[in-house]
């Protein structure tokens, strides 16, 4: 099970990069890594080596902001993926980009823009282990959340009722509750976690505000 709250790391610096997975280590099951190329969003990320022997420590997810996907599989698989998540909207391949991914061992999920409708996935849904939806454009931090975005998740649940869905962009303590009351099943937050001054208790914060009773 994942956990409701993943700590999502965005960053162009391997030293940040260490610090925050120090950081975290002992304090959260799950990490999601963004990863950018610079063309499919404007900015670039770590690459996919910089986190060394991090699989040992979390479950990483993976958060594709590039282009031709397809072609970082490799590289998740061999640096410890349990899941990957690919932009819908970085291909003209959906079903061959899942194809792909099914010779490695980590699950794949698809990520939907604020702007891209859920019947864009609605063919390859089955196929899914995952959507992430992004409440916020992607590629940069501290963007505003988008509450229209929840909509999407009652669609998804009809297409496939028990696929693993994910809210990822501006998520914070004022509206994290809205998140999961709308029936997603997790979280990737970045800034409210990473950019506070204790990360660890805002983390800690966030769970308190959506435990399970």
């Amino acid at each position: 099970m994942t956990q409701r709250i993943i700590p999502a790391i965005l960053t162009g610096d391997p030293a940040e990069l260490k610090e925050k997975l120090t950081l975290l280590k002992d304090h959260a099951n799950w990490v999601q890594i963004d990863i950018m190329d610079g063309k499919f969003v404007p900015n670039t990320s770590v690459s996919l080596f910089e986190l060394g022997e991090a699989y040992k420590y979390f479950n990483l997810e993976f958060h594709l902001m590039v282009e031709e996907p397809e072609k970082y599989f490799k590289d998740c698989d061999e640096m410890g993926a349990k899941r990957v998540i690919f932009h819908c909207e970085a291909t003209g391949d959906l079903k061959g980009v899942i194809e792909k991914s099914r010779q490695y061992q980590f699950h794949i999920g698809a990520a939907l823009n604020p702007a891209t409708p859920v019947s864009k996935l609605a063919p390859y849904i089955e196929k899914l282990d995952a959507v992430l939806l992004m409440s916020v454009n992607p590629g940069f931090q501290a963007q505003e959340f988008i509450p229209d975005v929840l909509k999407k998740i009652v669609e998804i649940r009809r297409l496939k009722p028990d696929i693993l869905i994910g809210l990822d962009g501006g998520i914070n303590a004022g509206n994290i509750k809205e998140v999961f009351e709308a029936g997603a099943d997790y979280a990737s937050v970045g800034s409210a976690i990473m950019k506070s001054s204790d990360p660890v208790a805002a983390l800690r914060r966030l769970e308190e505000l959506v435990k399970v009773s």
